[in-house]
Protein backbone atom coordinates (compact mmCIF):
# COMPACT_ATOMS: atom_id res chain seq x y z
CA UNK A 1 0.00 0.00 0.00
CA UNK A 2 1.37 3.43 -1.05
CA UNK A 3 2.10 5.30 2.34
CA UNK A 4 0.37 8.95 2.15
CA UNK A 5 -0.88 10.84 4.59
CA UNK A 6 0.94 10.31 7.83
CA UNK A 7 4.57 12.06 6.96
CA UNK A 8 3.94 14.24 10.12
CA UNK A 9 3.30 11.22 12.24
CA UNK A 10 6.39 9.64 11.02
CA UNK A 11 8.73 12.69 11.33
CA UNK A 12 7.87 13.32 15.33
CA UNK A 13 8.17 9.02 15.52
CA UNK A 14 11.75 9.64 14.13
CA UNK A 15 12.62 12.73 16.26
CA UNK A 16 11.52 10.70 19.37
CA UNK A 17 14.02 7.90 18.13
CA UNK A 18 17.12 10.13 17.78
CA UNK A 19 16.83 10.66 21.03
CA UNK A 20 18.61 7.79 21.91
CA UNK A 21 16.61 7.90 25.38
CA UNK A 22 13.26 5.91 27.21
CA UNK A 23 10.33 6.50 24.62
CA UNK A 24 6.77 6.03 25.15
CA UNK A 25 4.54 6.31 22.26
CA UNK A 26 0.31 5.91 22.66
CA UNK A 27 -0.62 5.21 18.71
CA UNK A 28 -4.51 4.68 18.54
CA UNK A 29 -7.70 4.84 15.76
CA UNK A 30 -10.24 2.73 14.67
CA UNK A 31 -9.67 -0.24 12.51
CA UNK A 32 -8.32 -0.38 9.71
CA UNK A 33 -6.99 3.45 9.55
CA UNK A 34 -3.14 2.41 9.15
CA UNK A 35 -1.93 2.27 12.25
CA UNK A 36 -0.12 -0.55 11.55
CA UNK A 37 1.52 0.20 8.17
CA UNK A 38 2.51 3.87 10.59
CA UNK A 39 4.46 1.63 12.48
CA UNK A 40 5.94 -0.87 9.53
CA UNK A 41 6.94 2.03 8.09
CA UNK A 42 8.80 3.88 11.40
CA UNK A 43 10.57 0.66 12.20
CA UNK A 44 11.60 -0.24 8.87
CA UNK A 45 15.38 -1.41 9.05
CA UNK A 46 15.45 -0.61 12.82
CA UNK A 47 15.94 -2.84 15.77
CA UNK A 48 12.22 -3.72 17.01
CA UNK A 49 10.47 -6.34 18.09
CA UNK A 50 6.83 -6.39 17.29
CA UNK A 51 4.12 -8.31 19.25
CA UNK A 52 0.49 -8.43 19.13
CA UNK A 53 -2.46 -8.84 21.63
CA UNK A 54 -4.29 -12.35 21.39
CA UNK A 55 -7.99 -12.71 22.51
CA UNK A 56 -6.59 -15.82 24.41
CA UNK A 57 -5.43 -16.43 28.11
CA UNK A 58 -2.36 -14.70 29.73
CA UNK A 59 -0.15 -17.96 29.45
CA UNK A 60 -1.14 -17.71 25.32
CA UNK A 61 -0.08 -13.85 25.36
CA UNK A 62 2.87 -14.47 27.07
CA UNK A 63 4.29 -17.17 25.00
CA UNK A 64 3.74 -15.03 21.79
CA UNK A 65 5.50 -12.14 23.12
CA UNK A 66 8.49 -14.60 24.44
CA UNK A 67 8.61 -15.93 21.48
CA UNK A 68 9.20 -12.48 19.73
CA UNK A 69 11.79 -11.50 22.53
CA UNK A 70 13.84 -14.54 21.88
CA UNK A 71 13.69 -14.17 17.85
CA UNK A 72 14.70 -10.89 18.12
CA UNK A 73 17.75 -11.71 20.57
CA UNK A 74 18.53 -14.69 18.05
CA UNK A 75 17.32 -17.69 20.96
CA UNK A 76 14.65 -18.81 19.33
CA UNK A 77 14.69 -22.02 21.16
CA UNK A 78 14.39 -20.91 24.50
CA UNK A 79 11.68 -21.04 26.79
CA UNK A 80 9.09 -18.82 27.18
CA UNK A 81 9.51 -16.26 30.27
CA UNK A 82 8.21 -17.14 33.66
CA UNK A 83 6.12 -13.69 33.36
CA UNK A 84 5.61 -10.59 31.64
CA UNK A 85 8.32 -8.99 34.66
CA UNK A 86 10.74 -11.38 33.79
CA UNK A 87 10.57 -10.47 30.26
CA UNK A 88 10.29 -6.75 30.77
CA UNK A 89 13.20 -7.42 32.80
CA UNK A 90 15.39 -8.61 30.38
CA UNK A 91 14.36 -6.07 27.36
CA UNK A 92 16.06 -3.38 30.20
CA UNK A 93 19.20 -5.26 29.90
CA UNK A 94 19.32 -5.59 26.36
CA UNK A 95 18.06 -1.83 25.91
CA UNK A 96 20.68 -0.38 28.43
CA UNK A 97 23.14 -1.01 25.92
CA UNK A 98 21.32 -0.46 21.91
CA UNK A 99 18.21 1.19 21.08
CA UNK A 100 15.45 -1.56 20.78
CA UNK A 101 11.87 -0.34 19.39
CA UNK A 102 9.54 -2.36 21.36
CA UNK A 103 5.47 -2.53 20.17
CA UNK A 104 2.22 -4.32 21.56
CA UNK A 105 -0.17 -4.09 18.99
CA UNK A 106 -3.96 -4.10 19.93
CA UNK A 107 -2.87 -3.63 23.55
CA UNK A 108 -6.39 -3.98 24.62
CA UNK A 109 -6.25 -7.60 24.15
CA UNK A 110 -3.08 -8.15 25.97
CA UNK A 111 -4.60 -5.78 28.68
CA UNK A 112 -8.10 -8.08 29.04
CA UNK A 113 -5.93 -11.33 29.43
CA UNK A 114 -3.67 -9.61 31.88
CA UNK A 115 -5.65 -6.86 33.77
CA UNK A 116 -2.28 -6.11 35.96
CA UNK A 117 -0.21 -5.80 32.79
CA UNK A 118 -0.97 -1.29 32.93
CA UNK A 119 0.49 -1.57 36.63
CA UNK A 120 3.54 -3.54 35.26
CA UNK A 121 4.03 -1.37 32.41
CA UNK A 122 3.92 1.59 34.69
CA UNK A 123 6.78 0.63 37.56
CA UNK A 124 9.00 -0.35 34.08
CA UNK A 125 8.02 2.91 32.95
CA UNK A 126 9.08 4.38 35.94
CA UNK A 127 12.34 2.07 36.89
CA UNK A 128 14.13 0.03 34.59
CA UNK A 129 13.52 1.71 31.47
CA UNK A 130 13.98 5.26 32.46
CA UNK A 131 17.67 4.85 31.60
CA UNK A 132 18.10 2.95 28.71
CA UNK A 133 17.28 3.45 25.11
CA UNK A 134 13.59 1.64 24.82
CA UNK A 135 10.87 3.06 22.44
CA UNK A 136 7.73 1.39 23.60
CA UNK A 137 4.81 1.63 21.60
CA UNK A 138 1.24 0.75 22.54
CA UNK A 139 -1.35 0.54 20.01
CA UNK A 140 -4.89 -0.10 19.77
CA UNK A 141 -7.73 0.10 17.81
CA UNK A 142 -10.12 0.29 21.02
CA UNK A 143 -10.42 4.21 21.17
CA UNK A 144 -12.62 4.83 24.28
CA UNK A 145 -9.90 2.08 25.98
CA UNK A 146 -6.93 3.50 24.51
CA UNK A 147 -8.12 7.17 25.83
CA UNK A 148 -9.47 5.71 29.49
CA UNK A 149 -7.19 3.17 29.97
CA UNK A 150 -3.88 3.95 28.80
CA UNK A 151 -4.41 8.11 28.64
CA UNK A 152 -6.81 8.45 31.12
CA UNK A 153 -6.14 10.05 34.85
CA UNK A 154 -7.42 6.64 36.34
CA UNK A 155 -4.88 4.89 34.19
CA UNK A 156 -1.80 3.75 36.05
CA UNK A 157 0.25 4.87 32.39
CA UNK A 158 -1.27 8.17 32.53
CA UNK A 159 1.67 10.71 32.29
CA UNK A 160 4.13 8.01 31.24
CA UNK A 161 3.69 8.50 27.50
CA UNK A 162 6.22 10.97 26.10
CA UNK A 163 4.05 11.43 22.72
CA UNK A 164 0.72 10.01 21.25
CA UNK A 165 -1.12 9.94 17.89
CA UNK A 166 -4.69 9.82 17.03
CA UNK A 167 -4.66 8.32 13.40
CA UNK A 168 -7.65 9.51 11.60
CA UNK A 169 -9.21 8.07 8.39
CA UNK A 170 -7.65 10.26 5.11
CA UNK A 171 -8.65 13.31 4.53
CA UNK A 172 -9.85 14.48 0.62
CA UNK A 173 -6.63 15.63 -0.66
CA UNK A 174 -4.74 12.74 1.52
CA UNK A 175 -7.75 10.35 -0.66
CA UNK A 176 -6.97 12.24 -3.53
CA UNK A 177 -3.17 11.91 -3.65
CA UNK A 178 -3.80 8.36 -3.31
CA UNK A 179 -6.04 7.74 -5.81
CA UNK A 180 -4.87 10.30 -8.69
CA UNK A 181 -5.06 9.93 -11.82
CA UNK A 182 -8.80 8.71 -11.16
CA UNK A 183 -11.29 11.48 -12.34
CA UNK A 184 -11.60 13.97 -9.37
CA UNK A 185 -15.11 13.51 -8.90
CA UNK A 186 -14.86 9.42 -9.04
CA UNK A 187 -12.13 10.26 -6.35
CA UNK A 188 -14.93 12.65 -4.38
CA UNK A 189 -17.12 9.76 -4.13
CA UNK A 190 -14.99 6.81 -3.23
CA UNK A 191 -13.52 9.23 -0.65
CA UNK A 192 -17.15 9.14 0.71
CA UNK A 193 -17.98 6.02 -0.08
CA UNK A 194 -14.66 4.67 1.93
CA UNK A 195 -14.93 7.31 4.81
CA UNK A 196 -10.89 7.63 3.69
CA UNK A 197 -10.09 4.57 5.49
CA UNK A 198 -6.43 3.64 4.55
CA UNK A 199 -7.03 -0.02 4.22
CA UNK A 200 -10.59 0.50 2.00
CA UNK A 201 -8.73 2.60 0.05
CA UNK A 202 -6.05 0.43 -0.86
CA UNK A 203 -8.75 -1.98 -2.36
CA UNK A 204 -9.46 0.03 -4.95
CA UNK A 205 -8.59 -0.85 -8.55
CA UNK A 206 -7.71 2.23 -10.21
CA UNK A 207 -7.93 0.46 -13.15
CA UNK A 208 -11.50 0.29 -12.92
CA UNK A 209 -14.43 2.97 -13.05
CA UNK A 210 -16.23 4.34 -10.16
CA UNK A 211 -19.11 1.38 -11.19
CA UNK A 212 -16.50 -1.20 -11.44
CA UNK A 213 -15.00 -0.55 -8.02
CA UNK A 214 -18.61 -0.52 -5.91
CA UNK A 215 -20.16 -3.34 -7.37
CA UNK A 216 -16.55 -5.65 -6.76
CA UNK A 217 -15.93 -4.04 -3.70
CA UNK A 218 -19.62 -3.78 -1.98
CA UNK A 219 -22.19 -5.60 -4.27
CA UNK A 220 -20.55 -8.64 -4.86
CA UNK A 221 -20.52 -11.40 -1.84
CA UNK A 222 -17.02 -11.90 -2.08
CA UNK A 223 -16.57 -8.55 -2.10
CA UNK A 224 -13.91 -6.67 0.36
CA UNK A 225 -16.67 -4.91 2.02
CA UNK A 226 -19.68 -6.65 1.37
CA UNK A 227 -19.76 -7.63 5.26
CA UNK A 228 -16.82 -4.97 6.60
CA UNK A 229 -19.61 -2.52 8.61
CA UNK A 230 -21.57 -6.05 10.10
CA UNK A 231 -18.17 -6.79 10.83
CA UNK A 232 -16.75 -4.44 12.93
CA UNK A 233 -20.03 -4.40 15.31
CA UNK A 234 -19.74 -8.00 15.58
CA UNK A 235 -16.04 -7.39 16.97
CA UNK A 236 -16.34 -4.47 18.95
CA UNK A 237 -19.86 -4.53 20.41
CA UNK A 238 -22.40 -7.01 21.72
CA UNK A 239 -25.75 -6.53 20.92
CA UNK A 240 -25.03 -6.25 17.07
CA UNK A 241 -28.50 -6.69 16.31
CA UNK A 242 -29.38 -3.78 18.34
CA UNK A 243 -26.61 -1.78 16.74
CA UNK A 244 -27.96 -2.34 13.41
CA UNK A 245 -31.23 -1.22 13.60
CA UNK A 246 -30.25 2.25 15.06
CA UNK A 247 -27.56 2.70 12.36
CA UNK A 248 -30.40 1.58 10.01
CA UNK A 249 -32.62 4.04 11.45
CA UNK A 250 -30.23 6.64 11.16
CA UNK A 251 -29.62 5.97 7.77
CA UNK A 252 -32.95 6.14 6.98
CA UNK A 253 -33.05 9.56 7.96
CA UNK A 254 -33.79 9.85 11.75
CA UNK A 255 -31.04 12.52 13.26
CA UNK A 256 -32.89 13.27 16.28
CA UNK A 257 -32.48 10.88 19.42
CA UNK A 258 -36.33 10.65 19.67
CA UNK A 259 -36.80 9.68 15.92
CA UNK A 260 -34.14 7.15 16.52
CA UNK A 261 -35.62 5.39 19.21
CA UNK A 262 -38.95 5.21 17.47
CA UNK A 263 -37.78 4.16 14.53
CA UNK A 264 -35.27 1.15 16.12
CA UNK A 265 -38.04 0.63 17.95
CA UNK A 266 -35.80 1.24 21.59
CA UNK A 267 -36.81 3.09 24.69
CA UNK A 268 -35.48 6.67 24.75
CA UNK A 269 -33.88 6.26 28.09
CA UNK A 270 -31.90 3.20 26.47
CA UNK A 271 -30.50 4.52 23.03
CA UNK A 272 -28.07 6.83 24.95
CA UNK A 273 -25.59 4.29 25.99
CA UNK A 274 -25.86 2.62 22.56
CA UNK A 275 -24.97 6.27 21.12
CA UNK A 276 -22.20 6.92 23.12
CA UNK A 277 -20.96 3.19 22.37
CA UNK A 278 -21.24 4.23 18.25
CA UNK A 279 -19.79 7.62 18.72
CA UNK A 280 -16.51 6.90 20.92
CA UNK A 281 -15.90 4.10 17.71
CA UNK A 282 -16.07 7.21 15.35
CA UNK A 283 -19.05 5.51 13.74
CA UNK A 284 -21.69 8.00 14.83
CA UNK A 285 -21.24 11.55 15.54
CA UNK A 286 -23.39 13.36 18.11
CA UNK A 287 -23.49 17.08 17.29
CA UNK A 288 -24.84 20.68 18.31
CA UNK A 289 -24.49 23.94 16.51
CA UNK A 290 -21.53 25.66 16.49
CA UNK A 291 -21.93 28.90 18.97
CA UNK A 292 -25.37 27.24 20.55
CA UNK A 293 -23.78 24.32 22.33
CA UNK A 294 -26.17 24.54 25.06
CA UNK A 295 -28.95 23.84 22.33
CA UNK A 296 -31.03 20.80 23.20
CA UNK A 297 -30.90 20.55 19.07
CA UNK A 298 -28.88 17.68 19.28
CA UNK A 299 -28.49 15.54 16.05
CA UNK A 300 -27.07 12.39 15.07
CA UNK A 301 -25.25 10.97 12.05
CA UNK A 302 -23.44 8.39 10.74
CA UNK A 303 -20.15 9.91 10.06
CA UNK A 304 -17.82 7.08 9.01
CA UNK A 305 -18.63 7.15 5.40
CA UNK A 306 -18.38 3.22 5.01
CA UNK A 307 -21.26 2.55 7.41
CA UNK A 308 -23.16 5.51 5.80
CA UNK A 309 -23.36 3.76 2.40
CA UNK A 310 -23.19 0.52 3.29
CA UNK A 311 -26.80 1.14 5.68
CA UNK A 312 -28.35 3.42 3.00
CA UNK A 313 -27.33 1.12 -0.16
CA UNK A 314 -25.91 -2.47 0.69
CA UNK A 315 -27.91 -3.78 4.04
CA UNK A 316 -31.62 -2.74 2.55
CA UNK A 317 -30.89 -4.92 -0.62
CA UNK A 318 -28.77 -7.69 0.78
CA UNK A 319 -30.72 -10.44 -1.14
CA UNK A 320 -30.69 -9.15 -4.52
CA UNK A 321 -26.75 -8.99 -3.34
CA UNK A 322 -26.47 -12.78 -3.12
CA UNK A 323 -28.67 -13.40 -5.84
CA UNK A 324 -25.80 -12.13 -8.00
CA UNK A 325 -27.80 -8.52 -9.01
CA UNK A 326 -25.26 -6.19 -7.62
CA UNK A 327 -24.93 -4.39 -11.11
CA UNK A 328 -28.79 -4.16 -11.24
CA UNK A 329 -28.60 -2.60 -7.66
CA UNK A 330 -26.23 -0.14 -8.99
CA UNK A 331 -27.77 1.13 -11.75
CA UNK A 332 -30.75 1.15 -10.43
CA UNK A 333 -30.94 2.47 -6.33
CA UNK A 334 -26.91 3.63 -6.23
CA UNK A 335 -26.45 5.38 -9.08
CA UNK A 336 -30.21 7.24 -9.32
CA UNK A 337 -29.16 8.25 -5.09
CA UNK A 338 -25.49 8.78 -5.18
CA UNK A 339 -26.21 12.69 -5.98
CA UNK A 340 -28.27 12.55 -2.48
CA UNK A 341 -25.50 10.75 -1.08
CA UNK A 342 -23.23 12.84 -1.55
CA UNK A 343 -24.63 16.11 0.36
CA UNK A 344 -22.92 14.88 3.55
CA UNK A 345 -19.83 13.51 1.66
CA UNK A 346 -19.36 16.81 -0.30
CA UNK A 347 -20.05 19.10 3.29
CA UNK A 348 -17.43 17.02 4.96
CA UNK A 349 -14.93 17.43 1.85
CA UNK A 350 -15.69 21.63 2.11
CA UNK A 351 -14.62 21.16 5.75
CA UNK A 352 -11.47 19.43 4.28
CA UNK A 353 -10.91 22.27 1.76
CA UNK A 354 -11.52 25.00 4.44
CA UNK A 355 -9.30 23.53 7.28
CA UNK A 356 -6.21 23.47 4.41
CA UNK A 357 -7.31 26.94 3.69
CA UNK A 358 -6.91 27.81 7.40
CA UNK A 359 -3.56 26.28 7.83
CA UNK A 360 -2.60 27.25 5.08
CA UNK A 361 -2.66 30.95 5.93
CA UNK A 362 -5.46 31.63 2.98
CA UNK A 363 -7.91 33.16 4.81
CA UNK A 364 -8.30 36.76 5.56
CA UNK A 365 -8.62 35.65 9.13
CA UNK A 366 -7.06 32.80 11.43
CA UNK A 367 -10.63 30.67 12.62
CA UNK A 368 -10.21 29.06 15.73
CA UNK A 369 -13.41 26.95 15.83
CA UNK A 370 -15.19 26.06 13.01
CA UNK A 371 -18.86 23.48 12.74
CA UNK A 372 -22.25 23.51 11.41
CA UNK A 373 -24.84 25.49 12.53
CA UNK A 374 -28.65 25.44 12.55
CA UNK A 375 -31.79 27.16 14.32
CA UNK A 376 -34.66 28.81 14.11
CA UNK A 377 -35.17 31.85 12.39
CA UNK A 378 -37.83 33.98 14.24
CA UNK A 379 -39.26 36.29 11.91
CA UNK A 380 -39.76 33.62 9.41
CA UNK A 381 -40.66 31.01 11.83
CA UNK A 382 -38.63 28.73 10.54
CA UNK A 383 -35.43 26.43 10.88
CA UNK A 384 -32.37 27.16 8.89
CA UNK A 385 -29.04 25.56 8.35
CA UNK A 386 -25.57 26.78 7.62
CA UNK A 387 -23.54 24.54 6.54
CA UNK A 388 -20.20 25.62 7.67
CA UNK A 389 -19.78 27.91 10.26
CA UNK A 390 -15.86 29.03 11.42
CA UNK A 391 -15.75 31.96 14.25
CA UNK A 392 -12.55 33.60 13.26
CA UNK A 393 -10.30 36.50 15.86
CA UNK A 394 -11.76 38.78 13.60
CA UNK A 395 -14.96 37.83 11.44
CA UNK A 396 -17.67 34.94 11.34
CA UNK A 397 -17.23 32.50 7.88
CA UNK A 398 -20.19 31.46 6.38
CA UNK A 399 -20.17 29.02 4.04
CA UNK A 400 -22.29 26.59 1.48
CA UNK A 401 -21.86 22.95 -0.19
CA UNK A 402 -23.65 21.66 -3.32
CA UNK A 403 -22.85 18.76 -4.93
CA UNK A 404 -25.25 19.14 -7.86
CA UNK A 405 -25.17 19.04 -11.58
CA UNK A 406 -26.67 22.65 -11.96
CA UNK A 407 -23.96 25.42 -11.46
CA UNK A 408 -24.57 27.60 -8.04
CA UNK A 409 -27.14 30.55 -9.02
CA UNK A 410 -27.11 33.96 -7.86
CA UNK A 411 -30.16 33.13 -5.52
CA UNK A 412 -28.29 30.37 -3.14
CA UNK A 413 -25.63 33.12 -2.59
CA UNK A 414 -28.35 35.42 -1.15
CA UNK A 415 -29.83 32.92 1.02
CA UNK A 416 -26.52 32.23 2.35
CA UNK A 417 -26.34 36.21 2.95
CA UNK A 418 -29.73 36.28 4.51
CA UNK A 419 -29.33 33.01 6.30
CA UNK A 420 -25.54 34.87 8.33
CA UNK A 421 -27.93 37.53 9.80
CA UNK A 422 -28.81 35.34 11.89
CA UNK A 423 -25.47 35.12 13.62
CA UNK A 424 -24.18 37.95 14.94
CA UNK A 425 -20.65 39.25 13.55
CA UNK A 426 -18.84 42.39 12.98
CA UNK A 427 -17.33 41.46 9.75
CA UNK A 428 -18.35 38.95 7.60
CA UNK A 429 -17.16 35.99 4.67
CA UNK A 430 -18.67 34.37 2.59
CA UNK A 431 -17.37 30.89 1.04
CA UNK A 432 -18.97 28.55 -1.88
CA UNK A 433 -18.11 25.62 -2.48
CA UNK A 434 -19.86 23.96 -6.20
CA UNK A 435 -19.28 20.48 -7.80
CA UNK A 436 -20.19 22.58 -11.28
CA UNK A 437 -19.55 25.88 -11.00
CA UNK A 438 -21.44 29.05 -10.59
CA UNK A 439 -24.26 30.56 -12.95
CA UNK A 440 -22.57 33.88 -14.72
CA UNK A 441 -25.11 35.99 -12.75
CA UNK A 442 -23.51 34.62 -9.49
CA UNK A 443 -19.90 35.51 -10.48
CA UNK A 444 -21.06 39.30 -11.97
CA UNK A 445 -22.40 39.17 -8.18
CA UNK A 446 -19.36 38.60 -7.08
CA UNK A 447 -16.67 40.75 -8.37
CA UNK A 448 -14.87 42.95 -6.73
CA UNK A 449 -15.94 41.67 -3.63
CA UNK A 450 -13.37 40.71 -0.70
CA UNK A 451 -15.68 39.24 1.55
CA UNK A 452 -16.66 36.21 -0.74
CA UNK A 453 -14.72 33.39 -2.34
CA UNK A 454 -16.36 30.96 -4.80
CA UNK A 455 -14.55 27.73 -5.55
CA UNK A 456 -15.35 24.84 -8.23
CA UNK A 457 -14.60 21.51 -7.02
CA UNK A 458 -14.14 20.05 -10.82
CA UNK A 459 -12.27 22.85 -12.23
CA UNK A 460 -10.07 22.99 -8.73
CA UNK A 461 -10.18 26.83 -8.75
CA UNK A 462 -11.38 29.29 -7.54
CA UNK A 463 -13.85 31.77 -9.89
Amino acid sequence: MQFVGRQTELEKLEKQFKQHKFEFSVIYGRRRVGKTWLIRKFTENKPSIYFMGIEAGAATNLESMSKAVHQFSGHDSLAPFSGFEELFSYLAELASKRQIILVIDEFPYLASAVPEISSILQRFCDHKWADTQLHLILCGSSMSFMERQVLGVKSPLYGRRTAQYLLKPFNFFETREYLEPMPLEEIAILHAVTGGVAEYLSFIDQKLGLEDNIVSLFLDNTGRLYEEPANLLKQELREPRTYNDILDAIAGGASRSNEIATKSKLASGALNRYLDALNDLGIVKKERPLQNKQSKKTLYSISDGCFRFWYRFVMPNLNAIMSGLGPQVYQKIISPGLSEFMGLGFEQIFFDYFDHWNASGLLPDLVTSRGRWWGSNPVERCEEEIDLLGIGTEMVFYGEAKWRREKIDLAVIKDLERKSQLIPADKRFYLLLSKTGFSTGAIEYCQGRKDIRLWSFLSDKSV
